[in-house]
């Protein structure tokens, strides 16, 4: 097993993955935002997003995900390795922005999407002739790309000040 499976066998136990059960869409579609926004944070696996019709997505994400799956059968080697207490420490302010508001209308990937797309709309996408879009101008843009998020506004506002709370309204990643 390569040291980067190793690395991304650890982050996988360390966000609720570690049994690589991505049969469903649902499942692959939390990892990818959960690998997303954890990079931000400042623990880079390597893996660049796309724009995509959930959101940010990222193929060889996906593609070393299902590899990871079969390797662990015959591999544990990531058993000899542990997670340093540095990156560990990064987990918290992904569960922050990632764990779900007081709020009956979304369910946990709907939220991630949401969290997910805001940020990446807000410092990844292209805009023509504009540096620092703010939140109106990115939800509206969210909107138009996502018109099932296009109602949830409210939502909206609260991930967009989970993303303020951490940092990542002002910084495009942390360190």
């Amino acid at each position: 097993m390569n040291k980067d499976h190793i690395l991304l066998k650890l982050v996988l136990d360390k966000i609720g993955f570690g049994n690589l059960q991505i049969e469903n869409f649902t499942a692959r579609k939390i990892l990818q935002k959960k690998i997303y926004l954890l990079q931000l944070m400042g623990i880079d696996l390597g893996y660049r997003y796309n724009w995509y019709l959930y959101g940010p997505y990222c193929p060889a994400l996906a593609n070393d995900t299902f590899t990871l799956r079969d390797e662990i059968r015959y591999d544990d080697e990531f058993n000899n390795y542990e997670l340093n207490s540095k990156t560990n420490s990064k987990f918290d302010k992904l569960n922050k922005i990632a764990s779900l508001p007081d709020t009956p209308e979304t369910s946990e990937p709907e939220w991630l999407e949401l969290v997910a797309s805001l940020h990446y709309l807000k410092h990844i996408a292209y805009w023509s002739g504009k540096d620092n879009p703010e939140f109106e101008e990115v939800f509206q843009k969210l909107g138009e790309s996502k018109p099932h998020l296009a109602g949830k506004k409210e939502l909206a506002i609260v991930a967009w000040e989970r993303l303020d709370d951490v940092g990542l309204v002002r910084n495009k990643t942390l360190e």
